[in-house]
């Protein structure tokens, strides 16, 4: 079902220092930083390491990554896992029980759907993430200015 993973997402109070140790340690190559102002706001910054984007988040005007930085600190946040027609394999998900929210179009212009461990029996994972979610697979590329 899973293609690969698109993406994984770290939350962050200080993006200068994130940039410096994914760039300056970790040698990769920024692809990407914006502001994504809507209903909430965050600054985004963005790795390429092989077919994964690394994406760093900063929240200016988001409770639940705010919320998420008071209670757990910077980290990991989430992981995106890409697929091939998201539509269909999201209404897969949701006959094998998995309680999913999209398909929709981010702020970064990827199409994802969030699937929510909380509200499925999926016990093994729901120990191990804050939350992930699917990302079209060809979507990818969007991700760059």
């Amino acid at each position: 079902m899973f293609d690969y993973i698109h993406h994984v997402a770290y939350v962050v109070s200080d993006m200068d220092d994130a940039l410096r140790i994914f760039r300056d340690i970790f040698e990769l190559e920024l692809s990407d930083r914006r502001m994504i102002e809507g209903e909430t706001s965050v600054e985004m910054a963005a790795f390429r390491c092989g077919p994964t984007i690394i994406e760093i988040l900063r929240p200016i005007n988001h409770p639940a990554l705010t919320q998420f930085l008071e209670e757990h600190g910077p980290g990991l946040h989430h992981v995106g896992f890409a697929m091939k027609d998201l539509p269909r394999r999201v209404e897969e998900l949701k006959e094998k029980g998995v309680f999913v929210n999209g398909p929709f179009v981010a702020g970064t212009g990827w199409r994802i759907a969030y699937f929510d461990f909380e509200k499925s029996d999926l016990d093994l994972l729901k120990s191990c993430y804050h939350g992930d979610h699917l990302a079209e697979a060809e979507s990818r590329e969007e991700s760059k200015a």
